[in-house]
């Protein structure tokens, strides 16, 4: 199993799923979840990477965090709400899972194991998303998009990442300038190499030490959600 955590759930909560796992594949910018509608479908993302976005009256945007192989998209769902003022976007094209979110809900409330994994993932979620309020506010632009860019390889398995510097400003919530030069940056260490359309990490121990210390915060919670 690609998705971290359905390989996390015990066989036979697993095999209560598989009838109802559809593969998709879906293009950068497919909306999971739009704000203020219904979530009916829950997301497992395989070799997609999903970004979580609050959007501004202006119609602004600023990612608070990003969900890869690692997680699901559409937990409000098991939380108990049935809709979320949050927009929920393909970043990363791929592959991704979808499964009604009335029968995740049903196992959720059903089976105490599948029950404390999901609730141990929503934690993880809110260090994430609290981590990202903090960076965005105290960090600097290079280190933030060092963290950004680790997160979204680690989220897809691979140093390949295909994003554009427009859709990075928009993420990151600075204009494209910021991000071409903080790129140039990272690329002139040796540590990414920039191409249209993508970004390939060169040298990931190097672009860690680039990152805060927010990157390794996040990723010591994943360890402890999976270990």
């Amino acid at each position: 199993m690609k998705n971290l955590l359905l390989a996390k759930i015990a066989p036979d909560e697993l095999a209560a799923l598989r009838p109802h796992m559809e593969e998709l594949t879906l293009d950068v910018g497919y909306q999971l979840i739009k704000p203020r509608e219904p979530i009916r479908d829950m997301y497992f993302p395989t070799t997609a990477l999903a970004s979580l976005v609050t959007v501004l009256e202006d119609g602004a945007t600023v990612e608070a965090g990003c969900v890869g192989h690692e997680g699901m998209v559409g937990m409000s769902v098991l939380l108990g709400a049935e809709s979320t003022p949050m927009q929920t976007v393909i970043q990363i094209a791929g592959q991704i899972i979808r499964i009604k979110s009335s029968v995740v809900k049903d196992l959720y409330d059903r089976r105490r194991s599948f029950h404390d994994l999901a609730n141990r993932y929503v934690h993880t979620l809110f260090v994430i998303a609290s981590q990202s309020a903090a960076c965005n506010r105290k960090h600097q632009l290079n280190q933030r998009l060092a963290r950004w860019l680790l997160m979204s390889s680690d989220g897809i398995g691979s140093d390949e990442v295909g994003l554009t510097h427009e859709y990075l400003a928009a993420m990151l919530g600075v204009r494209r300038p910021g991000v071409t030069e903080a790129a140039q940056a990272l690329q002139s260490q040796g540590l990414i190499v920039y191409k249209r359309g993508g970004v390939r990490i060169v040298d990931r121990r190097g672009l860690e030490k680039a990152a805060c210390e927010c990157y390794q915060l996040v990723r010591g919670e994943f360890e402890k959600l999976f270990r």
